[in-house]
């Protein structure tokens, strides 16, 4: 192995090449692929109609099984335990082997590669409304929303006994239910028709395999996509399908035991799915260390799930906002990346502050005091320099004050008990300039009453605080409070994508979103005694496209997933910043959804993103865009390319095409250029059916890759550790250009800001994970943050871990 030293400081760093992120694998699980091909695969190139029940699919479904019944007995000899496999999506084997054992396995013959399991985590009332479902609702009827449609939930399971999934209108479908276990009948009714866990291929011993949801996460998902219509407390929601069935694939455990799911039972559950008959397959969880395509299994299943017909949309993930932080799976090529996108009202409480009138705030997740807190506002950047709270505050300094502290660097848990502990009564976090927005706050094991606002509202604070003593009443009880929809939550993952993509390709509501949620198990996260819990992340916007592709599906059958994918994507409505500024293609993908344009849309374009990947200045390129004639009547269509960004765009092959009802054409987009400026070059090819005026915009985009670096992005952080010892893999990060390209062949520099610890070895992952960095640090020989700094040219980022 290559080591390049380097002196920073007083302290010798090695700078390595790194197999592996290892917080990212399980130790001593293995996914052994094979060479025959799985039976989607196969079914992908048969001429018939038949699908996973054809004799094609049985022909080789029994092919898959005869290979993995004699490699069995191989794995076994070398000292292998079969754990399970899947057929249908690939044709893989999970084992249990020492590591140091795995490597022997890629060399048996019929193996095709060896892969070591890695860990995935997690990632309606008014959203109806803003994506203009309530709208197609009334054009197609209630009742239709969804008829027909299975959509699986691979997640942590569905609350069956919840008001959300009671629907005594609806047949349960035959062939169903379906269970892995019998016991597990329990948990389906006419609605949720599918009961299946996958709890037992985890890596620890779970007390509970059954198909019950101890978490939360799954049933929130199943209302959002296509629960029927009920009350909770603060508002009555449904789902957005309500007349779909569900499916449960449940590969998320007990909490405290298995809160994370592995990539084989995952598999598993996927194969399952399509095996099952299930349209739609909805993927809430992701890996922000997303690995080349050739590399991820987990992509590679899903495309071949989408070449069965099947329509897969997967969370972008919550690593955002800066550029190529986008999760696996969601990197699949095929599959529907979903962003997030503000709701037009959230649930909030307000600071009062005479002159300023109400502000919104948002509570933190611990327990609120029942009546309001009434105080002096005291600014910590008084006391630390820095206002962020992170470090010990001198006693008594905050006497009955309520806190005025800056969001970042540390968690909010050490922010609070440092206000806490210098006698603060409350405390007002406001948001950072780069991530403006207030967001609920994880205090862990705080007990001080916190709310945060804007940082609009907090420098408003701050600036009257310069001229005159402010006293605030921070107010707990949640109330509805309209909000600018549309907008891009901060959170969302952006692209580009590992290979080049445009990604997410669309976005959906993702904030304030209230939904059901179990009642069972007061240790799940989203537990809540009522039913009902109000909550972030593309998680949720997610199953919200799933929902609209099974409204899609069921008042148009018939069409490809491609078609499907189109008529989402390329009829999105505009999406803007945060801060409300129109939002580039790799932010937002090509808008928020918008319903009723995708159900009447007259035209599909295939590809439905057209991505001309990453390059030089010079450009040569010919793409092809076949436009389908789906609305039932002769028209013209007129194609034109508008730039949004980037002075150089392709240029259409035609101007317009005459297209009978179901016809197709292919449309070349040629793109010739030369000495392009470093940067990304985007916009959209528009359609327009002269029949109705009805547009459809299909985004395109590149980039010119820039050898100067613009953003430093901090992917993973240890929160704690024991001063004065090792902590491997610390932080990871990755550097990139202005369009979000990695650069992974620069040489950074870590060092030590304070807190009195070092810096053991900088190691690149890129042969794993394209332009990832990760950082060996030992912690200062005192409680307390230690601030380490990654610079890269004038660019520097902050990380704080706090010894304990």
């Amino acid at each position: 192995m290559k080591k390049l030293v380097r002196l920073t400081g007083l302290s010798a760093m090695v700078f390595i090449l790194a197999p592996l992120v290892s917080a990212q694998r399980v130790p001593g699980r293995y996914i052994v692929e094979l060479t025959t091909e799985s039976v989607s695969e196969q079914v992908a190139k048969s001429a018939g109609k038949a699908g996973m029940r054809g004799a094609a699919a049985i022909s080789q479904r029994t092919r898959v099984r005869n290979q993995q019944q004699q490699m069995r007995s191989s794995l076994e000899r070398h000292n292998a335990k079969v754990l399970g496999s899947v057929d249908t999506v690939a044709n893989a084997m999970f084992v249990q082997i020492p590591d140091s054992d795995a490597a022997q396995l890629a060399a048996l013959p019929g193996v095709k590669r060896v892969r070591q399991a890695r860990l995935m985590h997690l990632l309606l009332d008014r959203a109806v409304i803003v994506h203009k479902v309530a709208d197609a609702w009334s054009q197609i009827g209630d009742a239709n929303a969804g008829k027909g449609v299975k959509i699986a939930i691979v997640d942590t399971g569905i609350d069956v006994g919840h008001a959300g999934f009671n629907d005594t209108s609806l047949t349960t479908p035959n062939g169903f239910p379906k269970t892995n276990v019998d016991t597990d009948s329990v948990f389906t009714n006419s609605k949720v028709i599918v009961a299946r866990s996958y709890v037992n291929l985890l890596p620890s011993r779970d007390p509970d395999l059954s198909a019950r949801d101890r978490v939360g996460h799954g049933t929130a998902l199943a209302m959002v996509a296509a629960g029927v219509r009920n009350a909770g407390p603060l508002a009555t929601i449904t789902g957005i399908a309500p007349k779909a069935w569900l499916g449960n694939y449940k590969v998320f455990g007990t909490p405290g035991v298995n809160d994370s799911a592995s990539d084989d039972a995952i598999l598993k559950a996927l194969d399952d799915a399509v095996a099952d008959g299930m349209d739609i397959i909805s993927l809430s969880f992701g890996d922000d260390f997303a690995p080349r395509l050739a590399d991820d299994l987990d992509v590679a299943a899903v495309e071949r799930i989408t070449q069965a017909g099947v329509i897969v949309v997967v969370a972008a993930g919550n690593n955002g906002p800066d550029l190529n932080t986008i999760s696996s799976p969601a990197t699949a090529p095929s599959a529907i990346s979903a962003g997030a996108s503000t709701n037009d009202r959230t649930f909030a409480s307000g600071v009062d502050v005479p002159g300023l009138g109400l502000l919104t705030a948002i509570n933190g997740d611990g327990s609120a005091p029942g009546a309001p807190v009434t105080g002096s506002v005291a600014d910590v950047s008084a006391l630390d320099q820095n206002g962020l709270a992170c470090t010990p505050l001198p006693a008594s300094s905050l006497d009955g004050k309520i806190a005025l502290i800056l969001r970042g660097t540390c968690t909010f848990e050490a922010k609070l008990t440092n206000a806490q502990a210098a006698g603060a009564i409350a405390a007002i976090v406001y948001a950072a300039e780069s991530s403006p927005s207030p967001i609920p706050m994880a205090v862990g094991a705080a007990t001080l009453p916190a709310e945060m606002i804007s940082n609009q509202d907090g420098v408003s604070i701050k600036s009257t605080m310069a001229s005159r003593d402010v006293v605030a009443t921070i107010h707990f009880t949640l109330s509805a409070v309209p909000i600018p929809p549309n907008r891009l939550a901060d959170f969302s993952a952006a692209g580009p994508s590992v290979s080049g993509l445009i990604k997410p390709e669309i976005s959906a509501v993702g904030e304030s979103i209230y939904v059901a949620t179990q009642s069972f198990d007061k240790n799940g996260d989203m537990y809540d005694a009522s039913g009902y819990i109000l909550v972030d992340g593309t998680s949720f916007s997610t199953p919200l496209i799933a929902g609209a592709a099974a409204l899609l599906k069921s008042a148009r059958p018939g069409l490809t997933v491609d078609q499907y994918r189109s008529l989402l994507i390329d009829t999105a409505a505009s999406v803007q910043t945060t801060a409300g500024g129109a939002a580039t293609l790799q932010q937002g993908g090509a808008g928020v959804l918008d319903a009723l344009a995708a159900l009447n849309s007259p035209v599909s374009a295939v590809p439905a993103t057209v991505s001309f990947g990453v390059g030089g200045p010079d450009t040569q390129f010919s793409k092809t865009v076949t436009l389908t004639n789906l609305s039932g009547q002769k028209d013209t269509f007129t194609i034109a390319v508008v730039p949004s960004r980037g002075d150089s765009a392709p240029s259409p092959g035609a101007r317009s095409v005459d297209l009978a009802p179901g016809a197709s054409v292919d449309v070349p987009l040629l793109w010739n250029a030369t000495g392009m400026p470093p940067g990304p070059y985007e916009g959209f090819v528009t359609i327009t059916a002269a029949s109705t005026g009805a547009v459809v915009k299909a985004p395109y985009w590149y980039a010119v890759t820039s050898d100067v670096p613009a953003h430093i992005t901090i992917l993973s952080t240890t929160d704690t550790g024991r001063r004065g010892r090792l902590i491997q893999d610390a932080f990871d990060f990755r550097i990139t250009d202005v369009s979000g390209v990695a650069m992974p062949n620069l040489v950074p520099d870590v060092s030590v800001v304070s807190g009195g610890g070092s810096v053991r070895t900088i190691a690149t992952a890129d042969a794993q994970i394209p332009g990832v960095f990760s950082v060996d640090v030992v912690l200062g020989p005192t409680a307390g943050p230690n601030i380490y700094r990654v610079t890269i040219g004038n660019l520097t980022r902050d990380v704080s871990i706090t010894g304990q």
